[in-house]
């Protein structure tokens, strides 16, 4: 309940993401736009991911109208959904009393209510991940290998969600079941290449099902994409390019909120209080494991909860040295390591706190330890809620709306856009990705994409038979600097200030 109203209350006023928004109004204006992830309603360009979580989103919209509280539903239902599956994953490990700790950390994470209140897919990755985890726990402990495939179909989907961020925990989970499950090494073996089998054919479902389903023809260009595969854009742009740095700004990133450069200390050391979002709760985590193994905690699990603790404290090294060591970090792909971060610090500060009441039993009067440990729970949860509660108030979001239109702006455009298409079928050309996600997210009617990062998706041969055809009247520039935008304002009559635009030179009528 917790976790729900903190993720839930004034969700509403949370400002959204136009290139997401965009998307999701053009997924729902036909059922190839809506399977093939298109982010205009004429499906020339592609989001760059699987579009399964905007699936959920397209969903929403539909049920409950196209507004902000039905686009971020998703994310915040997917961070809530986190919380319960970590209960029930620490619960089958170690019992009650760390499956409660474990899960309150995670309930009033920073880093996680600001990622489950924007408009992202990370918190219903983590949602994915964490299930599968727990769904693996408890096949280790019934020894029945089939859930770890479950498991490992779980984790295929959440990698169909936000790609390789859902990968880090999925190394932990087989250490897990080679540690902890019955059987012999053979069996463990087998069950855990069934598993991974079942991670990749469900992983790869939506990229095979695109490539064999859909004629080349109709494919939209892929963002981010070299050669407008949407294979290219998973693997090469949402993938290697992430981890070196060398990735082209998205439009729809928060680039206001890179964190600081790569470095052993960067998550304790961020721009835009990362520290306090993220340090702490690391630091405690990590501080608390190595209380618990200092004060032999770990005896008090049976092989089953070593082996998952184990797993659940690799999970937490891995995320940490990868998050620390990547070049290209957005505050909001440490969702994949948020679950990780507390549920160590639940293990370690229950069973490392139990650990030492033992060793101090008959030295310490009981009710002295007890007001120790509330007190250490409560400092322990203020300080994050602190800072959750700066979140909610602020309605600080981590997906970012650089590029994005202010209101006013997009509403005169929009104005003028529809008094002069006519029966055109394009209501405007668009260089500028962002501004054209606004637009689609308001107006939900087609529009000309005229580029992607760079790339020309229209010559301007084409563009001007399309215009002598009637079928495009406007184009908007914005500030870009490409050979088509200087096409069209060699061929255009400036109309920004016409257009409610501040700054001249970013709209343009077009005749034939």
């Amino acid at each position: 309940m917790l976790a729900a109203i903190l993720r839930l209350v004034d969700l509403g006023r949370t400002p959204i993401d136009p290139f997401y928004a965009g998307a999701v109004r053009s997924m729902g204006t036909s059922w190839h736009a809506f399977f093939v992830g298109a982010y205009d309603p004429s499906a020339r360009l592609a989001i760059d991911k699987a579009p399964v979580d905007l699936w959920l989103q397209v969903a929403s919209t539909n049920v409950l109208g196209f507004t902000p509280t039905a686009m971020l539903l998703p994310a915040a239902l997917g961070g809530t959904v986190a919380v319960a599956a970590l209960y029930d994953l620490l619960h089958t490990l170690a019992g009650r009393r760390v499956a409660i700790a474990g899960a309150l950390a995670l309930a009033v994470l920073p880093m996680a209510v600001l990622t489950s209140r924007s408009d992202t897919m990370d918190s219903v990755m983590a949602a994915l991940v964490v299930a599968g985890f727990a769904v693996g726990a408890r096949g280790m402990r019934a020894g029945r290998s089939s859930r770890l495939v479950a498991a490992g179909a779980l984790m295929g989907v959440a990698f169909e969600t936000k790609l390789f961020e859902a990968l880090i925990p999925a190394v932990p989970l087989a250490v897990m079941w080679w540690w902890g499950a019955p059987g012999t090494r053979a069996q463990r073996a087998r069950a855990i290449v069934a598993s991974s089998l079942a991670c990749a054919a469900v992983g790869l479902a939506w990229l095979v099902a695109l490539s064999l389903l859909v004629p080349a023809t109709q494919r939209p260009w892929a963002f981010g994409s070299t050669d407008g595969s949407a294979w290219s854009s998973t693997f090469v742009y949402d993938g290697w390019q992430r981890l070196t740095g060398s990735t082209p700004i998205n439009a729809g990133s928060a680039t206001d909120r890179v964190p600081a450069g790569a470095g052993p200390l960067r998550l304790f050391s961020a721009h835009v209080h990362l520290d306090a979002r993220v340090g702490f709760g690391l630091g405690v985590a990590w501080i608390s494991l190595v209380v618990a193994l200092a004060a032999g905690a770990w005896r008090s699990l049976d092989r089953t909860g070593r082996a998952g603790a184990g797993a659940l404290a690799l999970w937490l090294g891995l995320g940490t040295v990868i998050f620390s060591a990547q070049r290209d970090l957005r505050p909001r792909y440490l969702e994949a390591v948020d679950p990780a971060i507390a549920a160590v610090a639940g293990l370690g500060l229950v069973l490392g706190a139990s650990a030492v009441a033992a060793r101090l039993h008959g030295r310490v009067p009981r009710g002295v330890l007890r007001g120790i440990a509330v007190a250490a729970v409560i400092m322990l949860v203020t300080v994050p809620a602190v800072v959750t509660a700066g979140v909610i108030s602020s309605h600080a979001q981590d997906s970012g709306t650089p590029g994005a239109l202010p209101t006013a702006r997009l509403a005169a455009l929009s104005s003028y856009l529809r008094s002069r298409q006519g029966g055109a079928r394009y209501e405007a050309a668009f260089l500028p990705v962002a501004e054209a996600g606004g637009l689609i997210a308001r107006d939900g009617r087609p529009v000309l994409m005229l580029d992607a990062l760079g790339h020309p998706l229209v010559t301007p041969a084409a563009l001007q038979r399309l215009i002598a055809g009637g079928q495009v009247h406007t184009a908007v520039v914005g500030t870009a600097r490409t050979p088509m935008a200087d096409w069209i304002r060699a061929h255009g009559s400036d109309v920004s200030a016409a257009a409610g635009q501040r700054v001249t030179g970013t709209v343009y009528a077009l005749a034939p």
